[in-house]
């Protein structure tokens, strides 16, 4: 079976199962994901995507309410829908 993983920044990357949230992915790795309310409502985890956008489930409405460009999505909602990749990107905490 083949091993997914995200990457959040330039840091080591970090397995990554299918229909898992990309934020649980990083905690689970004890890397330094943004992030607040962990639901979807607050916005904090919000990140650009730069690679592996495909293997990612739909957006949610929590998304589109919270207005994320083609290349964001927030790292609560965002799950792994297909094998691949992911590189994610935001702002040192």
């Amino acid at each position: 079976m083949p091993v997914s993983t995200i990457t959040l920044n330039d840091l080591p990357p970090a397995p990554l199962q299918r229909g898992q949230d990309l934020l649980g992915a990083m905690l689970d790795a004890g890397l330094p994901a943004m992030y607040l309310c962990m639901a979807g409502s607050c916005g904090r985890c919000r990140c650009r995507v730069s690679a592996g956008l495909e293997a990612l489930a739909p957006r949610t409405a929590a998304e589109e309410f919270h207005g994320c460009d083609d290349d964001q999505r927030l790292a609560c909602q965002a799950r792994l829908d297909d094998d691949g990749d992911v590189h994610v990107h935001q702002p040192p905490r």
